[in-house]
């Protein structure tokens, strides 16, 4: 049994994960007129205000993917007056978007200002009110009422470099698995068009505009503290892409030299790596990790399964 997303994801916990949520009957409702310029403006604001970084989206027709970084360090750097200017803000949601407000229209209310710093380092309440808002949308829009997602969203903890770059790629490539494009640089409404800089033209520019740098980007434990940190960039990771998405359409191709050379030093299995990113679903349970890193993430609990196949065991 799956423990409680309060005890696996509790606001104020450094990490970085990857969500999912889908489409109920997997119908592809994001694909409604103007459905995703909404979507990815309605999180661009969330992410605005949040103390959570963006390292990577796909928004597809029926599911999406975000990989972020939660960041309790930032919110601790916020003063009273910031908390609850963005507090206030998170609590005035209008069509899925928090509004904004200026230092006097902040009060202080019930939630004070330290478990305050903890809610504003989580994704719990984007989720909520931008699903909900697409949601209200799309039902009015079509005189309808009924759910539109399956249910809230599904986490993945990546609790190390390698976890962060495997599903970097993966999140990457969910245009090209689905058959929209052969380049992965070409996608719509995904990271990987903007990989090597936001592309101002695509529909999708303000939310790539969020997109944290990853270069030599830290890995923080629950107190903010840094455990290591990874040094390819996002050039990097669009490198990598290309390469893999080549590698998919002919098993000849080859992956760049840096990272058949990186890949043992992060416990990944180049064996299956091609094999497993053209799967989707790849990305399944609850953590991503080599051994050691699940079995510290777990601490002293049952050591959580790997169901990727992108680590040597």
């Amino acid at each position: 049994m799956r423990l409680p997303r309060s005890i696996r994801m509790p606001p104020g916990q450094a990490g970085i994960w990857h969500l999912t949520s889908r489409c109920v009957r997997r119908a592809r409702l994001l694909e409604t007129p103007g459905g995703r310029v909404w979507l990815s403006g309605a999180c661009a604001a969330w992410f605005d205000l949040l103390a959570v970084d963006l390292l990577g989206y796909a928004l597809m027709g029926n599911h999406l993917h975000l990989v972020v970084r939660t960041r309790p360090d930032v919110a601790k750097g916020w003063d009273a007056a910031e908390v609850r200017r963005r507090l206030a803000a998170m609590g005035r949601v209008h069509d899925g978007r928090p509004v904004p407000v200026d230092g006097a229209q902040a009060r202080s209310d019930d939630v004070g200002v330290v478990e305050g710093r903890r809610l504003l380092a989580h994704p719990g309440a984007m989720l909520a009110a931008v699903k909900e808002g697409f949601a209200r949308r799309l039902n009015q829009a079509d005189g309808t009422a009924g759910h539109v997602w399956e249910g809230r969203y599904h986490d993945v903890a990546l609790v190390d470099a390698g976890a962060v770059l495997a599903c970097l790629v993966y999140v990457d490539l969910n245009p090209l698995r689905a058959g929209l494009v052969e380049d992965p640089a070409l996608s719509t409404f995904c990271s990987a068009r903007h990989r090597r800089g936001v592309d101002a033209a695509a529909e999708d520019a303000p939310l790539a505009r969020c997109l944290a740098p990853l270069g030599g980007h830290p890995l923080l434990d629950a107190d903010g503290r840094e455990e290591g940190s990874w040094a390819w960039d996002a050039a990097a990771v669009a490198e990598l892409t290309a390469a893999t998405a080549r590698t998919l359409r002919d098993p000849a191709a080859t992956l760049p030299t840096w990272a058949e050379d990186l890949f043992p030093r992060l416990g990944l299995n180049r064996a299956c790596w091609t094999e497993r990113m053209g799967v989707g679903g790849a990305v399944a349970g609850s953590v991503l990790g080599r051994v050691e890193s699940r079995r510290r993430y777990a601490g002293v609990g049952r050591l959580p399964s790997d169901k990727s196949g992108w680590f040597v065991s």
